[in-house]
């Protein structure tokens, strides 16, 4: 508690949080893992060493993706679980942005990027993988 003294010379005894509001944000951090692995594989290797396959909101996102990995094929972490379901990230969060190749999704489960684009693909194929981990970031007032 911090202590204020009016004009009239009364002390007034004001909570902190009264005053300010503290938030605490987390930036995603990405890493490339060169290593070929399939999906779930790429998948269990992320989720014990970094947070989980790379998840991408917007187009932000994405371009900051591609900073770290550079264009070429990599898994990241949208798949579905049927051929003709949705689409949803590893992590299980849900986003509207997409970025799918031209004729694409396919029927396929997992997803990599290539060049930029989303391709569906089969998930037992090889390819490296992109992962990411949380940086808390804060705090801001």
């Amino acid at each position: 508690m911090d202590i204020f003294l009016t004009k009239t010379h009364r002390f007034h005894f004001l909570p902190l949080s009264a005053l300010m509001s503290v938030t605490f944000s987390q930036r995603r951090e990405f890493v490339f893992v060169p290593t070929l692995m399939n999906w779930m594989n790429a998948q269990k290797y992320c989720r014990q060493h970094y947070s989980d396959l790379a998840t991408v909101h917007d187009q932000t996102n994405l371009n900051e993706l591609l900073k770290t990995t550079g264009l070429g094929k990599f898994w990241f972490g949208l798949y579905r679980t049927t051929g003709n379901g949705v689409f949803v990230w590893s992590e299980q969060s849900r986003s509207s942005f997409t970025r799918w190749k031209l004729g694409q999704p396919d029927i396929k489960l997992c997803v990599i990027v290539q060049n930029g684009y989303w391709v569906d693909s089969n998930c037992e194929d090889y390819f490296p993988f992109a992962c990411y981990f949380a940086k808390n970031i804060g705090p801001h007032s």
